[in-house]
């Protein structure tokens, strides 16, 4: 039997990876190793480990009469091992030997999350691409930097999004190294210590892990919750980096702003009741739903600890959480992907924005270079005492600054006017967003191996 690791299954629809389909053949898959795991050791005969394997399929397994069985039983687990035993014939007495329902249940679960892992890596790294696109393409593009709402610096559309590349950058590195604590085969029988299992019970877990591709827990326990609630919270930050880029984008749609905008097909309809009006769509679900993602991380931390060896209500709280997660995480980067297909700058209205406010975001480089001569206190002080006189009345703060001797002499008539009325000091801004999508791409590239 290959491992798991070595089988690379076909992206599922976000719901389908927590259908009962799934699930079945998840825990069939379990029963499935653990056959052939325990044949390798002797505890089982070979030829029942390899019927157990042949047959630990749904198209073996009746569906409906699983189905029926557990509702009759209400062991969902129980029933399918009953279900997989009754076509094995002889061999199905060894079907689920030394095996309790949270082994199966758990290991299952992993072998679910690690092709839903598959599937997050894969959009995450699409998302990741286009931003890194769209960095270079407008890497130069000026634009109005703002701090607290209020305008700031000159920076490029490709600084800003050099930004959420670095967040993006920062969640795949979150979300690769939560595996090797997350992704822990923990097969230790009813009660976690092997008694069904003895002495072979940790080299049936080595075999097990081997063939799954899964790392060993160092106590095979059904308590350790930890890793599933740490990666809810690594998932709910998908929402958090999602939520950040779908708030800035509508902001910058806001009528005022109008610096980007979604192109929609001809047929899209702005509002019920304005023709005038263009409502933004994309972003307006995409942050509804990232949202929605970010509450889970509470959620996840509010789930009770378990009680002595077990606990079924711990376990199905977090069951419940995981299948509401994942397929919302997967969804949030989807809907993130069509946004920034969407989004186009509007670069007539970024110039028009940092016309209106050139001079004033010129102040803070005027100001470093008066310092060289003055000390940055008392250049602070000139400064801004001509923005506030500016702000005061109708001559324009160039005008004022031509107009103050300390300054021309300081720094020269050419100088100030080339501060003052070219594009501006956008510092590094440019040779950052190279950088950010180079750096994006390396790593787009490297999740999806």
């Amino acid at each position: 039997m290959n491992k798991a690791s070595d089988i690379e299954q076909p992206l599922l629809n976000a719901a389908q990876y927590f259908s009962d389909q799934t699930r079945w053949q998840s825990w069939l898959d379990v029963e499935a190793t653990l056959a052939l795991s325990q044949a390798e050791m002797g505890m089982i005969p070979q030829e029942a480990g390899m019927e157990i394997a042949l047959h630990s399929n749904l198209k073996s397994v009746e569906v409906e009469k699983l189905r029926l069985k557990i509702s009759q039983t209400m062991a969902p687990v129980f029933a399918l091992s009953e279900c997989l035993a009754d076509v094995c014939g002889q061999s199905g007495a060894y079907v689920h030997w030394g095996a309790t329902t949270q082994n199966i249940v758990e290991t299952g679960r992993l072998l679910v999350l690690k092709q839903v892992q598959r599937h997050i890596f894969q959009n995450l790294s699409q998302v990741i691409l286009q931003l890194s696109a769209l960095a270079e393409q407008h890497a130069g593009l000026v634009m109005v930097g703002r701090t607290n709402r209020q305008n700031a610096l000159p920076i490029t559309f490709g600084f800003k999004i050099a930004g959420w590349i670095d967040e993006l950058i920062r969640l795949a590195d979150q979300l690769k190294e939560v595996e090797p604590r997350l992704f822990q085969l923990r097969f230790g029988g009813a009660i976690g210590g092997y008694h069904s299992l003895g002495a072979d019970g940790a080299r049936l877990s080595e075999l097990m892990a081997e063939r799954l591709g899964l790392h060993l827990s160092l106590v095979p326990n059904r308590t350790s919750v930890d890793p599933l609630i740490e990666y809810i919270t690594k998932l709910s930050m998908i929402g958090v980096a999602s939520a950040r880029i779908s708030d800035e984008l509508f902001l910058l749609m806001t009528e005022e702003i109008a610096e980007v905008s979604e192109i929609f097909d001809a047929n899209v309809v702005g509002s019920s009741t304005m023709p005038h009006k263009v409502n933004p769509k994309y972003v307006v679900d995409l942050g509804a739903m990232s949202m929605q993602l970010r509450t889970k991380a509470g959620a996840a931390l509010a789930v009770p600890s378990p009680s002595h060896e077990a606990d079924a209500v711990t376990n199905r709280l977090l069951t419940q959480l995981i299948a509401e997660t994942c397929p919302l995480a997967i969804n949030v980067l989807e809907k993130l992907h069509k946004t920034i297909a969407s989004i186009a700058p509007n670069k007539p209205k970024m110039h028009e924005n940092f016309l209106k406010s050139r001079e004033m975001m010129a102040t803070e480089g005027v100001m470093m270079r008066l310092a060289e001569t003055v000390g940055r206190s008392h250049a602070h002080d000139i400064m801004h005492g001509l923005v506030d006189k500016a702000k005061c009345g109708n001559v324009s703060l160039y005008e004022i600054i031509m107009q103050n001797e300390e300054i021309v002499a300081a720094l020269g008539a050419e100088t100030l006017n080339k501060m003052l009325c070219t594009d501006g000091n956008i510092g590094q801004c440019e040779t950052i967003a190279l950088q950010a999508a180079a750096a994006g791409r390396k790593v787009a590239n490297k999740i999806i191996i």
